[in-house]
C-alpha cells in the first residue's frame, strides 16, 4: 500500500517525540497470519527495528538447528510500508510462502545481518480436506494481566490457530502504543505455543480499540496497528477465510471502520451464497448481536441483528463468535429473534485478558447461560460435528456443548 507524502507529513507531526524501544541486534518480533489457503499457505511477518535492504526466511520440513545454509527452502520477505514506522522506525516484512505440504510441520529461520535471526521456530500447515481442526477463539485481550495465564492455557489445547475478535492491545489506534503491541506480541510469541513447540498463527478481528478518532477515510491513519499488523488477511477489513472443506469463516467489522449497512452487507450476502454448501459457517466480529452486559437495544447490537441477523438466519450459520462485552455467554439457538430448535448459536462476549464485567441476576431470554469469567473458547471441528469448551483464566471448564 503506498501512503501519500502529505499523510506522512502529517503522521510526523503527530508522533513528534516517540524515541525507539527495540534494542538494536536483537531478534526480530515475529509472528504467523493467513492471506491464502491454511493447509498450503502461511505468512511469516517480522518486524524489524528499521528498514534494511534484505531480509531473508530459510525454511525446511526437516529442522536444521538454525544453520541458514542447511535448509532446502530460502525466500527473500517483502517489505510493507506501514504508518508503524512513524512511531519509532520499525518496518514490517512478510514472507508469505505457498505450495506447502498440507498438515505438515515447517522449520524456519528468518531475520538478516545488522538485527539479528531469530532462533529456529516451526509451525504446521492445516490438514485440509474434511480432517479434524482445533482453534483458540477469544477477544478484548489487553498485554497483561489475565491475558498471561489464559495465552498460557490456550496455548496448551495445542490450536492449529487462534481467533481473536478485536480489542486486542488496547492502545485505541494511537501511534505512540507501540510498547503495549510489544508486550502483546511478545506474549503471544512466548505463551502460545504447543506442547510440541510450534507457533500458532493469529486470525484476528478488528475491534473498537483498534482504532482512533482520526477523521479521514484511510483506514491506516484510522486503525495504523491493525492495519500494519493485520491489513493482508484479505482485500479489505472483513474478509473470509476457509478452512478446509467443511468449514468457512467469515471475519466482519462490526462499524468500527466499515458500516454494518451498504457493501459490507452485500458482500457478506455474497460469501454466503458463495458458501452455501460447506457443512459449517461461523463468523467472528467485535460487537456482539445478542449481548450478555451491554443493553439489547444498543446501536451497535441493533445494526448487527439489522443487517447481518436476516443473512445469517437465511443462509443457516452454524456459530457467531461475539466479544466486546467482556464477559462470558452461550445463546440458545436463534433465527429471526426467537428462540428455536436449531438456529445459530452466539458463544462470546471477549474477556480473553481484560478484567470481567457484571452480568443480570439471570441469563437474558436469548441467552443459556452467562457468566462474569474470563476465559476462550475451544474449538474442535470434524466431519461428524462440532464440540466447543469453555476454560477460564484458572484452567476450568466452565462449559462445554456440541453441534452435530
Amino acid at each position: 500500500m503506498k501512503i501519500s507524502k502529505h499523510l506522512v507529513v502529517c503522521a510526523i507531526f503527530l508522533c513528534a517525540g516517540f524515541t525507539a524501544v527495540l534494542a538494536s541486534a536483537a531478534p526480530p518480533y515475529v509472528y504467523l497470519t493467513y492471506s491464502d489457503a491454511p493447509d498450503t499457505s502461511i505468512d511469516i511477518n517480522l518486524l524489524i527495528p528499521a528498514k534494511v535492504p534484505a531480509v531473508d526466511v530459510y525454511y525446511d520440513t526437516e529442522s536444521r538447528a538454525g544453520k541458514t545454509d542447511a535448509y532446502i527452502n530460502h525466500v527473500n520477505a517483502a517489505y510493507h510500508q506501514t504508518l508503524m514506522e512513524l512511531s519509532d522506525r520499525r518496518a514490517l516484512y512478510v514472507a508469505a510462502l505457498k505450495g506447502l505440504k498440507p498438515g505438515t510441520v515447517y522449520y524456519f529461520v528468518a531475520g538478516e545481518a545488522k538485527y539479528g535471526m531469530t532462533t529456529e521456530r516451526k509451525f504446521r500447515t492445516l490438514p485440509g480436506g474434511s480432517k479434524p481442526l482445533r482453534f483458540v477463539n477469544g477477544g478484548d485481550m489487553g498485554a497483561d494481566g489475565r491475558a498471561i495465564p489464559l495465552l498460557t492455557l490456550a496455548g496448551k489445547q495445542d490450536p492449529d490457530f487462534g481467533v481473536v475478535g478485536g480489542d486486542i492491545a488496547y492502545v485505541n489506534g494511537l501511534l505512540g502504543g507501540y510498547a503495549t503491541w510489544d508486550r502483546w506480541l511478545e506474549n503471544w510469541d512466548r505463551l502460545m505455543i504447543t506442547t510440541d513447540g510450534r507457533m500458532v498463527p493469529i486470525v484476528a478481528a478488528i475491534g473498537n480499540h483498534e482504532t482512533n478518532s482520526f477523521e479521514s477515510n484511510d483506514l491506516q491513519l484510522r486503525a495504523p496497528w491493525y492495519t500494519g499488523l493485520f491489513g493482508r488477511q484479505g482485500t479489505d477489513i472483513y474478509y473470509t477465510r476457509r478452512f478446509g472443506n467443511d468449514l468457512a469463516f467469515f471475519f466482519l467489522d462490526s462499524g468500527h471502520l466499515n458500516s454494518h449497512a451498504g457493501a459490507q452487507t452485500e458482500w457478506l450476502r455474497r460469501e454466503l451464497e458463495k458458501y452455501k454448501d460447506v457443512k459449517y459457517k461461523f463468523a467472528a466480529y467485535h460487537v456482539p448481536l445478542y449481548p450478555a452486559h451491554r443493553p439489547f437495544d444498543g446501536a451497535g447490537s441493533q445494526l448487527g441483528r439489522t443487517h447481518w441477523g436476516p443473512l445469517f438466519d437465511q443462509y443457516g450459520l452454524t456459530v457467531a463468535f461475539e466479544h466486546h462485552d467482556r464477559v462470558f455467554k452461550r445463546s440458545k439457538p436463534l433465527k429471526g429473534n426467537q428462540v428455536v430448535r436449531r438456529g445459530t448459536i452466539y458463544v462470546g462476549d471477549g474477556c480473553f485478558g481484560r478484567d470481567p464485567r457484571t452480568i443480570d441476576p439471570q441469563p437474558r431470554w436469548y441467552n443459556a447461560i452467562e457468566k462474569d469469567v474470563a476465559h476462550f473458547w475451544v474449538v474442535d471441528v470434524a466431519r461428524n460435528g462440532l464440540r466447543f469448551k469453555a476454560i477460564d483464566d484458572h484452567g476450568r471448564t466452565i462449559d462445554t456443548f456440541s453441534v452435530r
